[in-house]
């Protein structure tokens, strides 16, 4: 009995399955990142920039993130804060949670905004009355002085006598 020989123009014939085989492996996928919620966007309102880098490195795809980013920037102005918001919101991109958190964000911003515009008229006010004050005092004071300086009756001395 002789072996059983194939010739060699059929192995290039019997490597097709074995590479219709590898064509098949697929590499795994990458695992899934769910974006991070409304909790820990505004616990990381105070944190240092660096560590919001660090932390959310991974997440800069996600809405939440961006709206991150807008409150961070514009903390300091409530105006400013509020145009963001609204542009950010507009976008219709944002998840349902994200879109709450910014409408509730946007009115608060819009509150202090009125608030700090109130304020601001207020101080102005103030400041308009503390100077019509004054003139009134200083006005009062040059009639006193003109009082003063007035030259007396002939019957009066400077006091009543009794």
């Amino acid at each position: 009995m002789t072996p059983s020989v194939f010739p060699r123009r059929w192995l290039p014939l019997m490597l097709l399955p074995l590479l219709a085989a590898c064509a098949g492996v697929r590499q795994p996928s990458p695992p899934i990142r769910y974006c991070p919620g409304s909790d820990a966007l505004l616990i990381a309102l105070d944190w240092p920039d660096e560590a919001v880098r660090q932390r959310w490195q991974a997440y800069e795809a996600c809405d939440s993130y961006r709206l991150l980013r807008v409150l961070r920037a514009n903390r300091g102005d409530p105006g400013r804060l509020a145009g963001e918001l609204d542009k950010l919101l507009a976008d219709k991109s944002l998840s349902p949670a994200s879109a709450t958190l910014a409408r509730l964000q946007l009115r608060q911003a819009q509150a202090q905004f009125r608030l700090q515009d109130q304020n601001d008229r207020q101080q102005q006010q103030l400041r308009d009355q503390q100077k019509r004050i004054d003139d009134q005092a200083a006005k009062l004071d040059a009639l006193r002085r003109l009082e003063l300086d007035l030259p007396k009756p002939n019957g009066l001395s400077g006091g009543s006598k009794r």
